[in-house]
This record gives structure tokens, sequence and C-alpha cells, in this order.
């Protein structure tokens, strides 16, 4: 059983459903952060495959909706990254080697979505 404190309870309405809304811990909001890190992390790691959102979700042992989310919200920033790129960058403080970039690729068959981690190395 889950036991958390609960500080303050606001009452959120929205257009489809109503709920409560509760402020969350740091160890519970680590953990959803770090979903994304594991997620990006078994791509790489199978980086010869390309694997859909459920057979994501059965390999780390997540739901397939948190798997889908995630890979909205990284393709998001993805995007903002791509529009920023002259503004914003970041530069790696290791000199002996070139920096390694990851990206997860993604592609539709047959309506279902495939994911796929490709890495490459900066000139």
């Amino acid at each position: 059983m889950l036991h958390k404190s609960i500080t303050v309870c606001l009452l959120y309405k929205s257009i489809h459903t109503s709920h409560i809304m509760v402020p969350i811990d740091a160890a519970e909001f680590d953990a959803h952060k770090n979903i994304n890190t594991v997620i990006i992390q078994f791509l790489c790691h199978n980086k010869g495959k390309g694997f859909s959102a459920k057979e994501i979700a059965d390999a780390v042992g997540i739901k397939e909706e948190e798997v889908n989310h995630a890979m909205v919200k990284l393709s998001l920033t993805e995007l903002f990254s791509n529009i920023t790129a002259g503004l914003i960058s970041k530069k790696s403080e290791r000199h002996d080697r070139k920096p390694v970039i990851s990206k997860i690729e993604d592609i539709t068959i047959n309506g279902s979505i495939y994911y796929r981690c490709v890495e490459y190395t900066l000139d």
C-alpha cells in the first residue's frame, strides 16, 4: 500500500470529467520522470530493432499508455530542441572523443507506431 501525505487538495474541473488533483512527493515525481529514461535506455540497448508501445511496455514493466505519453513528450521535446537549435546549445565537457547523439525515430506500419534508437557521432 502506498502512503502519501497530502497537504493541499484542489478540486479541478476539466471539460470531460471532474477529479481531485493532489500534489505529489519528490519520489513519485522522479519515478515518472525516470520512465522516459528507462524507455530510451531500452530502445538504445536494443537499437537493432523497432518496438511498438505495447512491446516496450511489456519489456520494461509499465503500462502501454505510459509509453505512449512518454513518446509524445519526447517528440515535443525534440521539436522544441530543433526549433531552438541556434538559440540554445549544450556543449559536452568531454574533449577526448566525439559526442554520441541518440535519437528516437518512429514509423507507422499498418496502423502501429514503432520506435527505435539511432545513434550517431557529431563531427
